[in-house]
Formats: structure tokens, sequence, C-alpha cells
């Protein structure tokens, strides 16, 4: 009987370690979370469809984009300094979308802002961004009803060269600092 009370009183006092354990690791996950969320500015282009033509189009447009970029962007050392120094650049991006669009031979224009959007979580491959609102220079071609490309803008992630499919472990460092948000149980599943 005694041997049965003191099992019952270890189960119930490492269901509730393991309650503690979890709820601080959420709540850490969620810190980190924000932190990237409040951090990252995003670059998001939305093509007018999701015609060949028109997705094609909307690269081109990104291409401008990311060559019309200021210096004061890529070398900002805060989020604030690259949400500036993008507010001040909004109409020399806004003019070379529109000069893709043109030398395209396209009748579309585009609108560009600076604003907050949500987005879903985003896995890269090497990296994973958390859902939420961001920071982001959205890019509307046409209608802007078509797929759309994104890409990290701040930390400059996208901006050495459009073709880079994804960020390496070394641009992942940018986001995440030295941290790397991972599930024991899941990576002990996964065999790492």
């Amino acid at each position: 009987m005694n041997r049965k009370r003191w099992v019952l009183e270890l189960g119930v006092g490492l269901g509730f370690l393991l309650t503690v354990v979890l709820t601080l690791a959420m709540g850490w996950r969620q810190r980190v979370a924000a932190q990237v969320r409040a951090d990252t500015i995003r670059l998001h282009v939305l093509a007018n469809s999701d015609t060949i033509e028109d997705q094609l189009l909307k690269l081109e447009v990104r291409d401008a984009i990311l060559a019309a970029l200021p210096a004061t962007v890529t070398a900002a050392e805060t989020p604030a300094q690259a949400t500036q120094a993008l507010q001040n650049a909004l109409p020399a991006l806004r003019a070379a979308a529109n000069q893709a669009l043109l030398q395209a031979h396209s009748g579309q224009t585009a609108t560009v802002r600076l604003e907050n959007f949500a987005f879903d979580a985003r896995d890269y491959g090497s990296f994973a961004l958390p859902g939420g609102t961001y920071t982001a220079l959205r890019v509307e071609v046409g209608a802007a009803l078509g797929h759309n490309w994104f890409c990290v803008l701040y930390p400059a992630l996208c901006v050495s060269g459009a073709t880079a499919e994804y960020p390496t472990r070394a641009e992942n460092a940018l986001v995440f600092g030295q941290y790397e948000v991972r599930f024991a149980l899941l990576d002990a599943l996964k065999g790492r």
C-alpha cells in the first residue's frame, strides 16, 4: 500500500514538473517568435494573376525592387533604421517597379507600400519564420490576385541575389542569433 502511494505521488509530481517545463518552454518559444517578428522586415511581391506571363512579370518587378534598394536599408543596424530607410525610398521603389512593368510592355502598375502584414509560418529548409504580423514592403502588381513571392529584407537575406533559393545557416544566424528552435522528442523520432 505504501509503495502504491509513493508511485502515485511520484507520478503526480513528475506530471506537475512536466507541465511546468512545457509551460516555460512555450513561453520562451513565444518570446523568441515575437522577437523574430519584431526584428524582421519582409518583402512581399504579389503577381497580377497566376498566368505564366504574370508570374514572370512578378519576378522582374522583384528584381527591380531589389536592385533599387538603397544601401541604407542593407546597412541599417536596427529594424527601425531599415524601416525608416524603406519609408524614405518608397517613391524610388515604386518608380523602379513601374519602370520594370513599362519595360516589359505591360499595362499594369505596381502599388508599393510599407505596412504591417500577417504571414503564415514559413519553412525555408535551413530556417523557419514563425507566423504572425511583420513589417513588410508590399508590392502589388496589377490586381494582385496571383501567387506571391517573399523573402527577408532585414536582415538582408534576399538582397544579395534574387537567385538564391534558400538562406544558409549563417543567414539563419542573422535572423535567430545563436538559437535554433527545435523539439527534442521530434528530433529523437527523426534520429537526430
